[in-house]
Formats: C-alpha cells, sequence, structure tokens
C-alpha cells in the first residue's frame, strides 16, 4: 500500500471532519457516482499568493496607452483625495498605508524571504502588502528605495478595485485590471458608474478575509503547511457572528468594519460624508508601534484607545496551602486568609471581552502583550514578582505573553518571524473571541512573616506593545543598514514620512487589577459568581489531569449564581468538564439543566456541542447526530462546528452524509486539515474518481509529521518553552 492509501485506510478506520448538507450529494441516487470535491484554490501567475488581475494578467502586462502602469494606478492616492479628502487623510496615518517597503517592520520580514527562499517567493507577501509593485513586476528585482510605488501599501485603488473574493487567504481576491471609471461632477450618470464600480459594500467583510487569512505551504518553498494571521476564522466561529458555540454568551453582532472602521467626522468637500461622518479609513486596531514610530499623536491615540479594555484581568482565585494543612480554596480571591509559611498559588483569569477575533491579532508569533503580577506586603515591600522586567529586557522569559510559538525543525522558538524555518507550533497563548484563560503564579511567603506585615497587596497590570524587544532589535539593526537608511530616506520622499524604528516602542495598559489578601476587601464592580464563572470557564481548558480543580470552581460559581441564564452559563461550562471526563450521562444531564434555566425559544449552540462531544467521546454516533445537525442549524459559520458533524456522520457509516458535511465546512476554511481529510476519505469510500486529487489536497495542507518531535525537542532543550507548551502552566513569583 502506497503512503496516501495508508493515509486513506487509517483515516477511513478513525472517521472524519466537517461540513454542509448539499443536496447534489446528500439527495443523489444511491449508485449514482460522486464527483466533484471542494479544493482549496491554487496559486496563478503570481504564485504563491493567489490573487488575479484581471482576466489572468500577469506581472507588468498592463501598459496604459500613455505609457502609465496598473502599480502606478494603484500607488495614485492623490487623484481620489481630489474628492476624498477626508478618507485619504485617515488612510495617509493607518498601518495600511504603510505596508509596504517604506515600513521598516516589514521590509525586514519581507527581506528574509527573498533572501532565504527567493525573490519570487515574496510574492506570497505583495499580493497583500505590494501590489503597486507586485503587478508590475518590482518584487522580482531590486526594489527601488525612492519610488512611490515601495511607500504605498494597502491602496485606495486596490481596494475598491477588488471585484470578487473567496475565503483562501493570501490574496484570494480578483483585482479590475482596468481603471475605476473616473467621475464628472456634472454627470450624474458618470457619478453612479463610479460608485457602483468603487462600491465595496457588496464584498463587506469578505474583501478583509483575503488577506487577513494567512497561511505557509509548499507553494512557498517550505516543507510544511502551518496557518498564519486568520482572523477570520476566529471572528466567524464566535458569539460577534452569532456562531459561538464555547459558552453561552451573547453579544450585539460586529463585523470587521463595525469594529474597524467606525464613523467619525468628515472634512469638508468629503463628497463620501453621510449626515457629516464617513466610515474612518484609519484601520485603527493594535498596531500602535506604527503610529508611535511616525510621532503621529492621534492614530497612536486612537489605536490605544482600542486596545484600553479589549481584555479583562483578574486575580479570580487563590489555593493556600498552609504548613501540614490540605489545600483550600478562596472564591473569588479577594480577603483571603494567610499567614507566614503559606504557599499560595494565585490564579490570574485574561478575558478577550472586546476583540471580534484572536487578541492580541495579527502575526502572533511578534507580539508582545503580557501580564506584571507582583504580592506586596503592607508597607509596600515586594514579597514577589512576575513580568516587571519585560517593559525594557530583550531577554526576560519569565514572563507570561499573550503570543504564539514556533519552532524551527530542532526545536528551537523563532523569535524573528523567520517564517523560512517555522515547522511546527509549539504554543498560542494568543485569546480566542470572549475566551479566557487561567495563569497560575506560585509564591511561599516567609516564615517569619508578622501581622505588621498584613494585609498583602496583589496587584496585576495586562500590557500590550505591537512586537517583541528581541523583533525590534532585529529591524533596528537593519534599519541601520545602507540599504535600510535608503528605504528610510524614501518614504520621508515619497510620503513625507519619517520613522524611527530603533525608538521605545509604546506600551500600553490595557487592564489592571488589585485586590487585598487577609485583610477586609473592598467591594468588587463585578458579581462574585460572573469572576468565579470565568476561573472555571479558564480552567476548563487546562490539560484533563486538571479538570476537577475546574469542576470545583464551576460548583462554587453555581451555588452563587442567580437562577435562570446565569446559572444556564455556569451549567454549561459544568457539561464541558463533565464530557472531557468521559462522562457522558453527567454531561447531558448538565446540558438539560441548563435548558430548563434558559427561556423555551433560547438555543444556545454551545449545549447541542455539549452533547455531540460528550456522545462522540464514548462512541455513541447514532445518538450523537440529531445534536450535531442541530449545532451547525444554529453555527453555520463555524467550521468546528460542520467538522463534528461529519465526524460523527462518518462514524456511523453515512459517507455522503460526511461529505457534504466536509464540504460546508470547506466554504468557510478551504485548507482545514480535518475537513480535507473527511473528504478524501468519504469520496474513497463512495468510489469517487475526485478521491485522488481530495486526498492529494489533504496530504499537502495536513499538520506536519514532525510536530510532535519539534515540541518535545523544543520542551527538552528550554524550560521557557517546557512551561509555555502546557495551557494552565505556573509562573513562579520572584
Amino acid at each position: 500500500m502506497t503512503r496516501a492509501g495508508a493515509i486513506v485506510a487509517l483515516a477511513l478506520a478513525a472517521c472524519g471532519s466537517s461540513g454542509e448538507r448539499e443536496a447534489s450529494v446528500v439527495d443523489a441516487a444511491p449508485d449514482a457516482p460522486v464527483v466533484g470535491s471542494s479544493l482549496p484554490s491554487t496559486p496563478g501567475v503570481f504564485a504563491p499568493s493567489l490573487i488575479t488581475v484581471g482576466a489572468g494578467t500577469g506581472p507588468g502586462e498592463v501598459v496604459r496607452a500613455d505609457g502609465t502602469t496598473l502599480g502606478l494606478e494603484l500607488a495614485d492616492t492623490d487623484t481620489c483625495a481630489t474628492c476624498h479628502p477626508a478618507a485619504a487623510a485617515q488612510w495617509g496615518a493607518s498601518a495600511h498605508s504603510f505596508a509596504s517597503f517604506g515600513n521598516p517592520i516589514y521590509r525586514q520580514n519581507v527581506e528574509r524571504v527573498r533572501r532565504e527562499l527567493g525573490r519570487s517567493a515574496s510574492h506570497h507577501c505583495g499580493g497583500c502588502h505590494d501590489m503597486p509593485l507586485l503587478v508590475d513586476g518590482l518584487m522580482a528585482g531590486d526594489v527601488p528605495a525612492d519610488d512611490l510605488r515601495a511607500h504605498s501599501g494597502v491602496t485606495c485603488a486596490l481596494c475598491h478595485g477588488v471585484t470578487t473574493t473567496t475565503t483562501d487567504g493570501n490574496g484570494s481576491y480578483v483585482l479590475r485590471a482596468e481603471p475605476l471609471p473616473t467621475p464628472n461632477l456634472d454627470d450624474a450618470a458618470s457619478i453612479a458608474a463610479h460608485r457602483a464600480a468603487a462600491s465595496v459594500r457588496p464584498l463587506g467583510s469578505e474583501l478583509c478575509v483575503t488577506c487577513h487569512r494567512g497561511f505557509l505551504s509548499p507553494d512557498l518553498g517550505v516543507p510544511v503547511h502551518l496557518a498564519g494571521i486568520d482572523e477570520p476564522t476566529a471572528w466567524r466561529s464566535s458569539a460577534w457572528t452569532g456562531n459561538g458555540a464555547g459558552r453561552i454568551d451573547r453579544v450585539e453582532p460586529r463585523t470587521c468594519i463595525d469594529c474597524h472602521m467606525t464613523r467619525e467626522p468628515a472634512l469638508p468637500g468629503e463628497v463620501s460624508a453621510r449626515d457629516g461622518t464617513i466610515a474612518s479609513h484609519r484601520f485603527a486596531g493594535g498596531h500602535s508601534w506604527m503610529a508611535g514610530q511616525r510621532g503621529d499623536a492621534d492614530q497612536l491615540a486612537r489605536t490605544q484607545a482600542m486596545l484600553v479594555g479589549a481584555a479583562t484581568v483578574d486575580v479570580a482565585g487563590v489555593r493556600v496551602t498552609s504548613p501540614g494543612q490540605t489545600p483550600r480554596w478562596s472564591l473569588p480571591a479577594d480577603g483571603a486568609a494567610v499567614a507566614g509559611g503559606d504557599r499560595l498559588e494565585l490564579d490570574v483569569v485574561v478575558r478577550n471581552v472586546g476583540v471580534g477575533h484572536r487578541f492580541p491579532g495579527g502575526t502572533l508569533d511578534m507580539q508582545d502583550t503580557w501580564l506584571e503580577v507582583e504580592v506586596l506586603d503592607a508597607g509596600g515591600r515586594r514579597l514577589g514578582a512576575s513580568g516587571l522586567a519585560h517593559a525594557t529586557d530583550a531577554d526576560d522569559e519569565e514572563a507570561h505573553v499573550l503570543r504564539a510559538y514556533l519552532s524551527d525543525e530542532d526545536g528551537a522558538i523563532q523569535e524573528a518571524h523567520e517564517l523560512d524555518r517555522f515547522r511546527a507550533p509549539i504554543a498560542n497563548h494568543t485569546l480566542a473571541p470572549r475566551e479566557a484563560a487561567v495563569v497560575r503564579y506560585e509564591l511561599t511567603l516567609p516564615e517569619a512573616l508578622p501581622a505588621s506585615r498584613l494585609p498583602l497587596a496583589v496587584r496585576a497590570r495586562l500590557r500590550h506593545r505591537s512586537r517583541t524587544l528581541r523583533m525590534q532589535a532585529t529591524i533596528c539593526a537593519e534599519a541601520r543598514t545602507a540599504a535600510g537608511a535608503r528605504f528610510l530616506r524614501g518614504a520621508v520622499g515619497a510620503r513625507d514620512a519619517a520613522l524611527r524604528p530603533c525608538a521605545a516602542q509604546p506600551i500600553t495598559l490595557v487592564a489592571s487589577t488589585e485586590l487585598v489578601l487577609d485583610g477586609e476587601a473592598p467591594p468588587s464592580a463585578r458579581a462574585a459568581w460572573e469572576r468565579i464563572y470565568e476561573h472555571g470557564m479558564a480552567l476548563t481548558a487546562v490539560v484533563s489531569e486538571r479538570l476537577e480543580e475546574a469542576e470545583v470552581v464551576l460548583d462554587a460559581a453555581l451555588a452563587a449564581a442567580p437562577a435562570g441564564p446565569p446559572r444556564a452559563m455556569v451549567l454549561a461550562q459544568l457539561g464541558w468538564v463533565a464530557s472531557r471526563q468521559g462522562r457522558a450521562d453527567l454531561a447531558l444531564a448538565r446540558v438539560r439543566a441548563a435548558r430548563a434555566e434558559l427561556p423555551a425559544e433560547a438555543r444556545p449552540a454551545v449545549l447541542e456541542a455539549v452533547a455531540v462531544d460528550a456522545l462522540s467521546r464514548v462512541w455513541r454516533w447514532r445518538e450523537a447526530v440529531a445534536p450535531a445537525r442541530a449545532l451547525v442549524a444554529l453555527a453555520d459559520g463555524n467550521a468546528a462546528a460542520w467538522a463534528m458533524l461529519a465526524r460523527v456522520l462518518a462514524s456511523t457509516g453515512d459517507d455522503r452524509g460526511a461529505l457534504a458535511a466536509a464540504r460546508g465546512g470547506l466554504r468557510w476554511s478551504p485548507r482545514d486539515g480535518d475537513l480535507l481529510r473527511t473528504q478524501a476519505t468519504a469520496l474513497r469510500a463512495l468510489g469517487s474518481p475526485d478521491a485522488d486529487a481530495a486526498l492529494a489536497a489533504y496530504d499537502r495542507f495536513r499538520s506536519p509529521d514532525l510536530a510532535a518531535t519539534v515540541r518535545i525537542a523544543c520542551a527538552r532543550s528550554s524550560a521557557r518553552c517546557a512551561r509555555e507548551r502546557e495551557a494552565g502552566h505556573t509562573h513562579a513569583l520572584r
């Protein structure tokens, strides 16, 4: 048997993945041949980027009669500014407008790709960052430092020139090759034609998906497929779209545009203004460093305003172990009794409450959002701390950082976005939308701790910096080379922008809290049951050996929660705990109890998800079919929900149903390894001639074989790696 055949046989034995009902498959005659697979898009002439220009126009092929090129048209924002001065001014302050070689952060990354993988490989970056350069063929050679096209980034004519999109990512859009029709302000018909051609309203947030989902693959010249930036998956499967299936959690629906293009007052002469306002083209998010480099105080303030309160931090519980006694929980931690010689385990809970994708987002391996925790006595003397040095020490490896860790093939964590060397993810401590995570801090109090030194104060702060100091050091060094200096001068000439990549980055205080141990605790602004619930929610995600801790905490939350939705929220999380413990009947009982606390019309997807998960873990596949179908009906945009349905149907022998489910999920996540595997195995089982192509797609985009080996090597060689690769790990307060 071939290696590919062995994969199919094993996958058929273990079953599948994700998707949706398709009439062409499900309703076909039982003996009809099954053809057609949902395969990821393949790169064209701009490979490895997935962009298409017009009808397949290649680099440098669009030249107008007057000698101008498509790249020059894309870089021309001044023409747009004559009618849209507010939009142009806002865009000029945005990270979008500094997405190309004039940005020293990006230039260091893309030049490494060009150096290590070849210049054509940098088309991978160019499809989203450098269209003015890419379409004119300039990325295949030496990029001129004084050319406007190298300093234009994501321009007006790019976003407003996209005609269609797919959910693939890596620049999965079609850009019109012809110029946008120029409006004549005295001709209503020409204005209407311009508006119709330039409107992005039909695309909505799907336009953002094309570039805010990225991945590495063999098309780039690396031997593995790895998901990278992926805001769409997190957002689409979240409460913000109504597709959340992790908890009972209702929020007002929000899109990319709702958050990143809020309306603000327009400048005089802005023809697109409505009631004196315009959808902001600042695209403010978390990139405070870009605004800081340019000394743009207004853009920095707007960016930091989005960061403040995006996540919360709470010292949600403490477990105290006195000498010779069993541990005791204080939930919440406020006012817990402590004494000299006690061992404290402080659980700090961080929750993403306001961001519709992962927090922090973007390129997760470069993010630098960290926790500072300290314990002080009544006189202000510090007894222990973690993370305080992180603001200035590039070599600090003790702090808990909300970032992703990726490794090379030898198990060494890559610190400067060396994507050509990425082979496997080690850990990802960024937070999905509305998700909570727990970080444990351990401290043994001095044995001689007199009452005069009590009470103790515990302070926790969550701080954000756009990039790690190690990353900044690499960028700063590159900026000081002759080439780096040329591009900094070019930014001044092309954009009148003086950038300072070596200056200190802005640091934003996202959230903070303080509480008292062994003293009278001031009243909290939040209900105790809610704080304990978030603590239990976070513990639910840690390793199975600690699930009993989650149950203890959630039982305390249940005892404190008022009837109705609050109790249902806690019961749903207790259902997850029971499911992961393999106690299916208890999980189902908790689901029923949660339903009883809710109005009859309320149908939170999480209750179906818990039922499917619990039944699947004990191989009660046929019982799981109904809740799995109900789950995708409630959370159509959640690819993981489709994966649950596909796995259940495949396990009952319903290959046609599993195939339809896989295809449904692949609409939203075309390179999901589980979904591709289910599709391939179902097609093979059904005797489809498309099975080989589907299997080849799975083999190309599945998780790397060496991932486990790399993680083990990383843990053996690095204490930080050994700690950070585990969810719910412990940091010492030193």
